[in-house]
């Protein structure tokens, strides 16, 4: 298994030790990364990256959500971890609210704090991977005959059904076959099927906001001003 990286932030020796040894309990390898201060910390995360990030609320050259939001500027999808002492419950409480994934007093038994970074984690890699899978499905290419459907926002209205020759959603473009008489600069909606499913289960249907750029010779080409994917039904296979 690939190690799970951490970068530990705390003011004292002694807190940063407890806090390593607790990761060395885990099922998982970690590999602690620490420091005493907010700077050194976000040198850090420029020149790295990291899969959870534990921090005192209070460091030599920073304080409660000063903290925070220097880290969340630095590391926008790390999760954080905060520690805190009972006494400063509020603080953790105020950071959670404010984007942090969890809070632990140091006051609580080493067995809560290693639930939490152990779920601190997988919550990271759930969504760093989904997060991935989204952006491969955003910037996928298909140079493939997809079935679409259009109709004009603006006068003269047109709509009918043409084939996709090239969609790219990342170069905010499509390419598709119709004989219509498009005026150039014309705006018009384009849905299709969209061939990759959301978690591979959910079919997903593109509809697209553009304006015509290009028309002729059976060819369109209009861009994508804005799209959103919409979950669509299949239609039930009627049984024999």
């Amino acid at each position: 298994m690939a190690d799970n990286t951490v970068l530990l932030i705390c003011a004292e020796d002694s807190s940063s030790e407890r806090i390593e040894s607790v990761c060395d309990q885990s099922t998982a390898t970690i590999t602690c990364a620490s420091t005493n201060s907010l700077l050194d910390a976000v040198k850090l995360l420029q020149e790295d990256s990291f899969d959870l990030i534990i921090t005192d609320l209070t460091l030599p050259d920073g304080k409660d959500l000063t903290v925070l939001k220097n880290l969340q500027q630095n590391a926008a999808t790390t999760p954080i971890l905060v520690l805190c002492h009972a006494a400063g419950r509020d603080a953790g409480v105020t950071a959670v609210r404010n984007g942090a994934f969890d809070f632990f007093c140091y006051e609580d038994p080493d067995a809560s704090l290693l639930r939490s970074v152990e779920s601190a984690i997988k919550d990271g890699r759930r969504e760093a991977e989904r997060k991935t899978a989204a952006e491969r499905r955003i910037n996928a290419r298909f140079p493939v005959s997809l079935a679409i459907s259009y109709q004009t926002l603006e006068q003269p209205i047109l709509s009918g059904q043409g084939t996709s020759e090239t969609l790219n959603v990342s170069s905010k473009g499509i390419l598709f076959a119709s004989n219509e008489n498009f005026v150039i600069g014309q705006l018009v909606q384009v849905s299709l099927d969209w061939p990759a499913k959301l978690e591979n289960q959910i079919p997903l249907k593109l509809v697209a906001e553009g304006r015509i750029v290009r028309n002729s010779g059976g060819q369109t080409a209009m861009t994508i001003e804005k799209y959103e994917f919409r979950t669509r039904r299949v239609k039930a296979t009627a049984k024999a």
